[in-house]
């Protein structure tokens, strides 16, 4: 699956390409799905053309107080998935991020963990081992599936999905120095067995993000005629 994040306003605040234009260039450029916002997600559902065919998934707030009226808004808006972002040495965390699990159990909602292991701020964490652990704590506690760090090598990528469980996207993390790098970092993780990339930045913020979303789809789907629709997928890890 080629999902691209466009969740980073929610953080971020205002920054050129997240907006629903580039949205709507990546969907028609080949995007599987669009992971955005809630605030995003309702605009977009004000005009059907920009998302067309993608699923949707929205990212929710792991720390919200009532997760499942976050999951229900998100199921009005016709979302075909959810995330939460989690991973520190907090357990609260992994308790809310448990209780996201159950809450979409119960109303059918594909869920997404996305954990990155010390969180993004103590990157001497992101070792292949921590990935593994997190990966699997998550799959563990009712991900469906996972999104997180690459390991830096096809081998411990690997050993990462396979103790995973449950499929494993890919973060594209900080912007490639180039799109060979960004080719190649996906080309290895593909050939790790990775169920697909959930890219932001190395796809909203470059020149073209329709050029880059559609060179991307060609490694995804090198046979474009034979790829399943994301919400299939979706459906059938939930």
């Amino acid at each position: 699956m080629l999902l691209v994040a466009m969740d980073h306003s929610g953080f971020m605040g205002p920054a050129q390409g997240l907006d629903l234009p580039t949205l709507a260039a990546c969907v028609n450029a080949g995007a599987d799905a669009i992971m955005t916002t809630y605030g995003t997600a309702r605009r977009a559902s004000w005009q059907p053309e920009v998302i067309q065919q993608a699923a949707l998934v929205i990212s929710l707030d792991i720390n919200a107080l009532e997760p499942e009226e976050q999951v229900l808004n998100a199921l009005r808006l016709g979302a075909d998935s959810v995330k939460v972002l989690a991973g520190s040495a907090d357990k609260q965390q992994w308790t809310a991020l448990q209780r996201y699990a159950l809450v979409c159990e119960r109303w059918g909602m594909p869920f997404q963990a996305e954990v990155i292991p010390g969180g993004f701020h103590l990157p001497d964490q992101h070792t292949p081992e921590n990935i593994a652990l997190v990966s699997r704590q998550a799959a563990e506690m009712g991900a469906d599936y996972v999104k997180t760090l690459y390991t830096g090598d096809p081998e411990s990528m690997q050993r990462v999905v396979e103790g995973a469980t449950v499929p494993v996207i890919i973060l594209g993390g900080d912007k490639a120095k180039d799109q060979a790098a960004l080719v190649r970092q996906v080309t290895d993780a593909l050939s790790a067995g990775v169920a697909g990339i959930a890219f932001g930045r190395n796809i909203w913020s470059s020149a073209d993000p329709g050029a880059t979303t559609s060179r991307l789809a060609e490694l995804i789907h090198p046979t474009r005629a034979a790829a399943p629709r994301a919400r299939q997928v979706l459906a059938s890890v939930s």
